[in-house]
């Protein structure tokens, strides 16, 4: 199966390539009932391939939202949750959960404050295993995450053993990390005693303040010595400069060699080898005040939602999490994040994960936020 992203100017789609068709009770259910938690999508055959073409027009997939957001253990838990009650939806409509595609970009988050919802892509193409697939989610997640929280890295760990079961089902791996959940910690009036004491102990060594040993008195003669002793190194180093400066010590000529053929043969070089010079920044060339973006960074995220992004852009049609730039192979490249109205370079509209390599007077518009790269 292979996984490509194409634009226009009013949609983005996520079309998935390969063999295979759906079953025929799969494809009569779908067209007379609108499940809302798969993705609307359409088919077409070519060269005896099935292409199913997914809209995913201002959606953000899994991958995007945990890299984009600090995913704590209260948002992996919503995230696990969403999935539960889409693949229980599924089940009411006798969708096996093989025929649905589970891997970071095909699943779909939303979330906004408590309410998390996930959206699925059908996909009855052969050449998938769905174990496999989610599988790759939990090692995805395990390289993302803060492996400071202790909870969020036994609750990916976790999954990560449920993926590995023979009889895996993310319904049932969805409701069991739901009831594990930790207990509170009760502190008791002792113990909470002792940890003042605790604290007051250490708040006391750490005022303690450190005294130097105090140094033994020269008597008169050992400072008379040490006073002559530094007027004689500064007359002595006033002397030698003066000298240095009067008389200086002449230069060694060098012999001089005629190269005729140095002379009489230019030296040739190919254009190619002519080094151009790097995009060190991206200009504004709007008329409002937006900042310059400086490429120093490796990774660079520009959208309208202050926090989560590199550059704010706070223009009405600039997306929340809009565009990303990325250092590869000492290059920069641009890269659409599915933004609604999309990130164009010399006028060509950019697909979802479509990089480009930026390049000296490229203009770059997101939106219709105008910048120049130099």
């Amino acid at each position: 199966m292979k996984i490509t992203y194409k634009r226009d100017l009013s949609h983005s789609y996520m079309v998935a390539s390969g063999r295979g068709k759906a079953e025929a009770y799969e494809e009569k259910m779908l067209a007379k009932n609108e499940i809302a938690v798969f993705l609307p999508y359409h088919t077409t055959e070519l060269d005896g391939e099935v292409q199913y073409w997914y809209d995913i027009t201002g959606k953000r997939s899994l991958r995007d939202y945990l890299t984009q957001e600090k995913v704590t253990k209260e948002h992996l838990r919503a995230v696990l949750e969403a999935l539960g009650n889409a693949c229980r939806q599924l089940e009411e409509y006798l969708i096996a959960q093989e025929r649905v595609l589970f891997s970071v970009d095909g699943i779909f988050v939303e979330h906004s404050g408590e309410s998390c919802e996930v959206s699925l892509c059908y996909c009855p193409l052969k050449e998938r295993d769905m174990r496999r697939e989610f599988q790759s989610v939990t090692e995805h997640l395990i390289a993302e995450v803060d492996h400071a929280d202790e909870e969020l890295r036994k609750i990916c760990y976790d999954l990560y053993e449920e993926s590995l079961r023979e009889e895996f089902s993310i319904t049932v791996a969805a409701e069991r990390l739901q009831e594990v959940r930790p207990e509170p910690v009760v502190v008791t009036e002792v113990e909470e005693r002792c940890i003042q004491i605790r604290q007051q102990a250490y708040e006391e060594e750490e005022a303690e303040v450190w005294e130097p040993e105090e140094e033994e008195e020269l008597t008169l003669w050992e400072r008379l010595l040490e006073r002559v002793t530094d007027w004689k190194d500064q007359l002595l180093g006033g002397v030698v400069s003066k000298r240095k400066e009067l008389f200086p010590l002449p230069k060694e000529e060098e012999d001089f060699v005629f190269d005729a053929a140095a002379m009489c043969e230019p030296k040739t070089q190919m254009l190619s080898e002519i080094v151009q010079p790097k995009v060190t920044r991206l200009v504004y060339e709007g008329k409002s005040k937006s900042p310059d973006i400086v490429l120093e960074q490796e990774t660079i995220t520009i959208g309208s939602k202050p926090g989560d992004n590199t550059i704010v852009l706070a223009f009405p049609g600039v997306s929340r999490y809009h565009a990303r730039i990325r250092k590869v192979d000492d290059e920069f490249c641009i890269e659409d994040l599915n933004s609604t109205n999309g990130t164009y370079c010399n006028g060509q509209l950019l697909s979802y994960h479509e990089p480009h390599v930026l390049q000296r007077m490229d203009q770059i518009l997101f939106a219709d936020v105008a910048y120049r790269a130099v």
